[in-house]
């Protein structure tokens, strides 16, 4: 009986974190298509974002998938399941952009995607060697939370995360107001699709740091309010208290601005997987040293998710090449307008540029058609050979 409860119980909580990543995707789409449909629009008729009604439907499913994600898939699933299965919302994420966006998907993309997911579950799946009990109470939590090497992680991690914050802002004004770039001597000389690319993508790392932050606040916060509501006492008769619940709701809103933001700047095929990556390794590692559990680890292991870690940053730095790229080829068409018909013809395409569905859907489209005809075309295949064969 208590293993058909404990597969109903796993059953349950793949449908309800399977539903999350559904919501997630679909939530952060709707954002992108929103402000790009809102960008295309004369300036004197654009909208600002709480104006638009599609903005907030992508919005509240984004914050819907969180609060189901967060709170209903754990009380099914051990936490080490629950980052593989959050890792779906990115195959979603690349179905919607390319549905309700027309978000061109290369390889290059998919195999940035693919190194951050798997470094993911890599870090959650050796950080989850040791599963501390954190059902702790209030006061165990706060002096957690004092403790010597909490305060210094805490605060270099925060120095970190809003010192990239502050720069990202200043080059998002410089990216929003032309004329002030151009006054600007440092600013002047970075192309404006470059400063964009760097700025969507501090955005995106930025929210995803910033959440990690939020899981960890919100272990304490949520109970601060549960306690005070069950025991008609308020719990928030401290400084500590206090600054677990303004943090929270800080930290809280700031990753959603950043998210925004970049979804402003980016196709949302860079920024979740950026978000994604940094929200969930982080996470984890914040718990460890909030719950004090860096001298449970083997050596080998902390190695290994440190390891995992560095997987993460290159996988983001795939991402970020594969957006490079993509810009760079845009500059190229646009110098080459003077080029002769010849020379683009003849000009060979990267591989790695190539829109994945496109070439999905050229592929099935001749394997459908010679299945129907029972056989290739001799004139075809004459064809194909000649391309295949290297021009002299």
């Amino acid at each position: 009986m208590a293993g058909i409860q404990e597969t109903l119980s796993f059953a349950i909580g793949v449908l309800v974190s399977m539903g999350a990543s559904v919501m997630d995707a679909a939530g952060i789409n709707l954002l992108k298509l929103d402000h790009v449909k809102n960008s295309s629009k004369p300036i004197e008729k654009q909208r600002s974002d709480c104006g638009r009604p599609m903005w907030h439907l992508g919005l509240y499913l984004y914050i819907l998938s969180q609060v189901v994600g967060s709170t209903i898939a754990l009380n099914f699933l051990q936490p080490q399941w629950v980052a593989p299965l959050g890792s779906v919302s990115l195959i979603f994420n690349f179905i919607f952009a390319r549905v309700l966006v027309g978000t061109k998907i290369t390889k290059q993309d998919l195999w940035g995607t693919l190194v951050i997911v798997i470094s993911v579950i890599w870090v959650v799946g050796f950080g989850g060697i040791n599963q501390a009990n954190d059902d702790l109470d209030i006061e165990r939590l706060k002096e957690l939370m004092l403790r010597p090497l909490f305060v210094i992680y805490f605060s270099i991690l925060n120095l970190i995360t809003f010192s990239l914050f502050g720069c990202a802002m200043f080059g998002y004004v410089m990216v929003s107001y032309p004329e002030l770039k151009k006054k600007n001597q440092f600013f002047n000389g970075i192309e404006t699709s470059r400063l964009q690319n760097w700025v969507g993508m501090t955005m995106a790392s930025v929210g995803g740091l910033l959440a990690s932050q939020t899981i960890l606040l919100a272990k304490s916060g949520v109970k601060l309010l549960t306690i005070s509501i069950s025991e008609q006492k308020s719990q928030f008769t401290d400084k500590t208290s206090w600054f677990i619940l303004l943090f929270l709701m800080l930290t809280a809103t700031l990753q959603v601005y950043c998210l925004n933001t970049a979804l402003k700047l980016l196709d949302s095929v860079l920024v979740v997987p950026m978000f994604y990556g940094f929200y969930t390794t982080l996470s984890l590692v914040n718990t460890m040293i909030y719950l004090d559990e860096l001298s449970e680890y083997p050596a080998w292991v902390l190695l290994l998710i440190a390891i995992g870690i560095a997987a993460l940053v290159y996988g983001v730095l795939l991402l970020s090449e594969a957006k490079e790229d993509e810009d760079l080829s845009d500059d190229e068409d646009e110098s080459d307008i003077n080029t002769s018909k010849v020379q683009k013809r003849h000009k060979k395409k990267d591989p790695e540029s190539e829109d994945v569905f496109v070439s999905f859907d050229k592929w099935l489209t001749t394997l459908r058609n010679r299945f129907r005809s029972g056989k290739v075309n001799q004139s075809e295949l004459q064809m194909e050979e000649f391309d295949a064969k290297p021009k002299k």
